[in-house]
């Protein structure tokens, strides 16, 4: 037996949640499936939340999303008496009348001061358990209270402030004793505050966010860095950070990286390593914003051929409504750059974004050449332009002229 839960459990929420290796994550998975098999409660809980989606893990972590799956191994471990599965189906608010009928306890409070007792014998991980029921108010609930038992709306106001309160020497410890998950909601704790009850200080969650950093915590690593980059547009001091992160093994971290060495503030500008850089998160397939990079990088010919298949690639890969994406990839359909010509997709796209020199250049061909519109060569060299100094637009502008009589042809 583990020093909390079972050897098992134990070493799979140390490769679960105290890193953030996607090796070790997935060998912990299958441990804990053959752990399930053998009626270990705490294994299925634990297995129902990798299941459960990142905010559960982390962005990239390798484990598809499954709802089903997530609240069947839930059942399951609720059925055998896993006590961190009640106040976890309590908070992803899963306890349905079924699982209250076959938990094993008394009450929720009996399964909370389970958990309470591993909380105070220095489980990390159960110590952010108890940290979420308090930061969230699942405690109304578990201790069974309701605004009758106060002295009117203001001291039932002044006990929930006072419990959310109760959160933050929990995630602390959790975090401090190695739990990476905590410090998310200890940190926005400060950040956001907790709607009427609790007002938001910003910049306290900085130092939250620092010590992860300097307890060698992946995900707080590239959390300062990108603090440091991105909102106190620090790239020297973020460099080393997102470089520590990235050695180990936060994928998300190559794109600070990248940028550092696209702007060229703190380094000299380096575009193909930049692109090696986004080549590195966007190829595992959830980093939209090293997808537009890369794209970006391709279309221009930055750092790298221009490759217009290859633009197309990445950019379709970008989940995200950015004005850049649909602009670049306008201009591909619209063209047949690198893909089909669409001119019909090419003009939504076009359309659907907001004024810059490549929608400019895009609308002002496909009027002046007449792609997939009815041609109006005047209309579209008013865009070309409104290009301004957008090279390709400067280019095709000399193949129009105004005839004597005021009217746009081609020479």
């Amino acid at each position: 037996m583990g020093r909390y839960f079972s050897d098992v459990v134990d070493q799979a929420i140390q490769d679960l949640y105290y890193c953030c290796d996607n090796d070790k994550a997935t060998a912990a998975a299958d441990a804990l499936l053959l752990a399930a098999k053998e009626d270990d409660g705490d294994a299925c809980y634990i297995l129902s939340r990798c299941f459960s989606g990142s905010c559960y893990s982390w962005e990239y972590h390798p484990f598809e999303e499954n709802e089903a799956a997530a609240y069947a191994m839930l059942h399951q471990a609720i059925s055998l008496g896993s006590a961190a599965a009640v106040l976890g189906a309590l908070r992803m608010d899963m306890l349905t009348p079924e699982l209250r009928e076959i938990m094993p306890f008394d009450s929720i409070q009996e399964a909370w001061e389970e958990i309470l007792e591993k909380a105070e014998k220095g489980c990390a991980f159960c110590q952010y358990m108890i940290g979420n029921t308090y930061y969230f108010l699942d405690i109304i609930e578990i201790k069974g209270l309701k605004e009758s038992d106060f002295l009117g709306k203001e001291a039932w106001d002044s006990w929930k402030r006072w419990a959310m309160e109760q959160c933050l020497p929990w995630f602390e410890k959790a975090f401090s004793g190695g739990m990476i998950l905590a410090g998310r909601n200890y940190g926005q704790y400060y950040q956001y505050g907790r709607g009427e009850y609790i007002p938001p200080e910003p910049g306290k969650e900085v130092p939250i966010m620092r010590q992860g950093a300097e307890r060698g915590y992946p995900e707080w690593m590239y959390a300062y860095a990108h603090y440091l980059a991105y909102t106190e547009d620090n790239d020297k001091e973020a460099l080393p950070w997102a470089l520590k992160a990235a050695e180990a093994g936060h994928l998300w971290s190559w794109h600070i990286i990248g940028d550092i060495y696209w702007n060229g503030k703190a380094v000299e500008r380096n575009l193909p390593y930049a692109l090696e850089c986004y080549k590195k998160t966007a190829g595992y397939g959830n980093d939209s914003y090293a997808c537009r990079q890369l794209g970006r990088l391709y279309f221009n010919g930055w750092g790298t051929a221009v490759d217009y298949a290859q633009a197309v690639q990445w950019l379709e890969r970008d989940k995200e409504p950015e004005g850049i994406k649909y602009d670049l990839l306008g201009i591909c359909y619209l063209l047949g750059h690198g893909c089909r010509q669409d001119p019909a997709r090419g003009k939504a796209l076009l359309e659907r974004s907001e004024k810059s020199c490549y929608k400019s250049y895009g609308l002002g061909m496909m009027y002046a050449e007449g792609i997939g519109v009815r041609e109006d060569i005047e209309k579209g060299v008013e865009y070309l332009k409104a290009a301004g100094n957008y090279e390709p637009a400067m280019e095709a502008l000399k193949h129009y002229r105004k005839s004597l009589f005021g009217v746009w042809r081609r020479k």
